[in-house]
């Protein structure tokens, strides 16, 4: 199941992705994913958060590779990006289909946001402050102002604490990656489509 509002979420997340703007996703732009994290969150290289961080993104790399390289070309075209990432994570159609894409997410994104959230937490204090989300926002590259994070910043805090939790930015990750209903916070999570 597609529509156009997961489809444009999905042409952002492939250009965030596409690191040298190559017009593919290949290995190199997940290691310069994983640098840009690490030098926004001022994260050693070399320490324990940033090898699990690299491999987290190498370990999904790998699995979402397999999956959306259809060509066997070493490269994820847009195409291939939006018709895989649709096939194996959107949400609809019978319960069991949806059933099925949860499952898969939990699987291959959650170890992965999980890892690079233990950088975005720079203070290590279990929940990630506005200023920590907008240092993890312009790791993405999303041309947000401080303001804009803000405002996302807000809208994603379910519980309205002013701080945001693993599990809340899971859920908006889940949003942004599966997820057809329109309201949902999750999908300004690289601002508004």
């Amino acid at each position: 199941m597609t529509n156009d509002l997961l489809d444009r979420k999905l042409e952002r997340a492939f250009a965030h992705l596409d690191a040298d703007r190559s017009g593919v996703i290949d290995a190199h732009d997940i290691i310069a994913l994983g640098s840009r994290l690490l030098s926004a969150l001022a994260e050693p290289a070399t320490s324990p958060k940033a090898t699990l961080v690299m491999g987290g993104l190498a370990d999904f790399w790998q699995d979402l590779f397999t999956e959306l390289d259809m060509d066997r070309d070493g490269k994820v075209t847009p195409e291939e990006y939006k018709a895989g990432m649709t096939r194996l994570y959107a949400q609809g159609g019978s319960e069991a289909e949806t059933e099925k894409a949860r499952q898969a997410y939990d699987r291959s994104f959650r170890p992965l946001v999980r890892a690079i959230l233990t950088i975005v937490d720079t203070d290590g204090d279990g929940v990630i402050s506005p200023e920590e989300f907008h240092k993890a926002q312009e790791a993405f590259d999303t041309g947000l102002t401080t303001a804009d994070t803000e405002a996302l910043f807000r809208r994603i805090d379910a519980d309205g604490d002013g701080t945001l939790t693993v599990d809340e930015l899971l859920d908006a990750v889940r949003e942004y990656y599966t997820g057809t209903d329109e309201d949902a916070p999750g999908n300004l999570l690289f601002g508004e489509l």
